[in-house]
């Protein structure tokens, strides 16, 4: 089913799925983060440049106010009294006078620290686990207005290994609930932001009881591959984010020069609908950055999409993996939509979008985003001309609305016909039905389904696909990891086609679904339909198909 969700935003809303909680940023939070570019080498003149930066250009009126020093900026041992404390060679004035210096151009301090012994820097700085309460109350004495926290050396017992995959740790979001807490503790409203790298399980459902935005990825790369691993592991928490609840998708590589102008309108695009932080991460200087990717960043109507005061995620509705193009649709406020058409192909090409895919029935006038100029009015369906590398963002303001309520027919990927490595596993009650997968599908393996309808008509069918992959590129993310798997389905003997599956949710029991398009059904229950693992890379794991007959 598919309906329009309205609300309304303010400072101190309770969520729905988490009564107590507080909100601390109703929209995503904006900003300058060093690391980026200066890695983990900051100092009071580059600090305080950039923020200048930011005022001069006009990027602060845009609602960039947030300005963080990232990793390097402590001394590397605490005061005799234990407190954390600034090294005075880089910082010679002193964070309270820096924070003082920002909030006097308009500003905020954002502050960096870590849920490690030490901090993600070469001369391993002091970072705050074991000292949250101390801490806290410092930040909030030096005036700080947000927090990023890290998540480097977590193995504190043994104190080994910079970035651990796989720490010791049952549950990692202790770490973190003891720095929320402590924040809570203080007099002042600091926004927290989890920097957890997305390590573990079940990260959408912890993250959003102690964090503002929670980081759901290892680090960004400056280059294209790394846009497609993020976005493909985005998608799954549109389930858990809301109003003062974001992913983060890591700080903004728009202006560091590796990718093209149509990639950095691209990856500003595809952050914005999705409603990450927006934190610029090249400098803001204009003799350094380029006048494009400054125009980029500055773009007011894309920005308006990021901060909506909705606050919902869009969501991956439709994939084209072999025609190499994706539509995603979200809510925005006053009973309008977004959609993003993302051309991840290297050509141009045109598609017609079927406005049905986003609730659709009959739009008024629709607004690309992008060009800055209206298409018209349409019904039915849309055609865009895409570039190569180009994301398109359409504004649809909603005159008719359509509620779907037609039931498909279910088949369990488990009473399918197996062949190859194929096995049936249990997965838990959370997945449906009968809490049962098939599992293993190494290449070669496949899932046969027999007798499946094809209703009254034949041809094309909408297929759900559930699914579960949880293959998140960690260690990989630096190599080749993509965040997906791929699956091949074929109909009564029909050319295979393939789709590639992005991260489906937050442990092996907790499933996703991608709805495909496929041909070359017959009428009545006398159709084959076949999955199988393509490539040299294993398949997900297969729950089940949903017919739309």
């Amino acid at each position: 089913m598919l309906s329009l969700l309205t609300t309304t935003a303010g400072v101190g809303l309770a969520l729905p799925w988490l009564a107590a909680a507080v909100v601390h940023t109703p929209t995503p939070p904006m900003g300058w983060n060093s690391y980026n570019y200066y890695n983990c080498y900051p100092n009071e003149t580059i600090i305080k440049d950039n923020a200048r930066g930011l005022v001069e250009l006009g990027l602060s009126a845009v609602g960039y106010d947030v300005v963080t020093p990232d990793c390097g900026w402590p001394s590397k041992n605490r005061t005799a009294d234990g407190q954390i404390t600034w090294n005075p060679e880089l910082f010679p004035s002193g964070f309270p006078a820096l924070g003082e210096y920002l909030h006097g151009l308009g500003l905020k301090f954002g502050l960096y620290s870590g849920a490690g012994v030490w901090e993600c820097t070469p001369d391993n700085g002091d970072a705050t686990v074991g000292h949250e309460v101390e801490d806290a109350h410092t930040f909030a004495a030096w005036g700080g207005d947000a927090l990023k926290y890290d998540n480097c050396w977590a193995n504190i017992d043994t104190m080994i290994r910079f970035v651990d995959y796989n720490p010791s740790e049952k549950d990692p979001s202790v770490r973190f609930a003891a720095m929320s807490d402590a924040l809570d503790s203080v007099n002042r409203s600091i926004v927290f932001s989890i920097c957890q790298w997305g390590v573990g399980q079940d990260l959408g459902v912890w993250a959003l009881k102690y964090g503002d935005t929670w980081r759901i990825s290892n680090d960004i790369q400056d280059n294209w591959k790394s846009i497609w691993r993020i976005v493909n592991q985005a998608v799954p928490y549109v389930k858990h984010t809301g109003i003062g609840k974001y992913i983060d998708m890591d700080m903004l590589t728009v202006g560091l020069g590796a990718l093209s102008y149509e990639e950095e309108r691209f990856h500003f695009g595809m952050w914005a609908i999705s409603k990450s932080p927006l934190v610029i991460g090249a400098p803001a200087n204009a003799s350094i950055t380029s006048e494009e990717s400054l125009a980029i960043l500055s773009n007011k109507d894309v920005v308006a999409l990021n901060q909506d005061l909705l606050g919902e995620q869009a969501q991956l509705i439709r994939r084209y993996t072999e025609e190499e193009y994706d539509i995603f649709a979200g809510n925005l406020s006053e009973s309008r939509k977004v959609i993003g058409v993302a051309n991840w192909s290297n050509s141009s090409k045109s598609v017609n979008i079927d406005l049905q895919l986003v609730g659709v029935q009959k739009s008024g006038n629709i607004r690309d985003v992008w060009a800055a100029k209206d298409l018209g009015q349409y019904e039915g369906a849309v055609k865009v001309d895409l570039k190569g590398h180009e994301a398109k963002l359409l504004i649809l303001p909603v005159s008719a609305q359509l509620i779907y309520d037609v039931e498909p027919l279910y088949y369990p990927a488990a009473t399918g016909i197996l062949q190859g490595d194929a096995m049936s596993a249990s997965c838990g009650g959370g997945c449906l039905p009968k809490g049962s997968k098939v599992t293993n599908m190494t290449v070669g393996s496949s899932v046969t389904f027999s007798n499946v309808s094809g209703g009254v008509l034949g041809g094309m069918k909408l297929i759900g696909i559930d699914y579960i992959n949880y293959d998140v590129a960690l260690a990989s993310a630096w190599t080749n990891g993509t965040n997906t798997r791929n699956f091949t389905l074929s109909v009564n003997g029909g050319e295979p086609r393939r789709w590639s599956f992005p991260i489906s949710g937050g442990d092996w029991y907790e499933t996703g679904r991608l709805d495909v398009l496929l041909e070359g059904f017959h009428v009545g229950s006398v159709n084959e339909l076949r999955v199988e693992a393509p490539g040299l890379d294993p398949g997900a794991d297969l729950v089940g198909l949903a017919v739309y007959t």
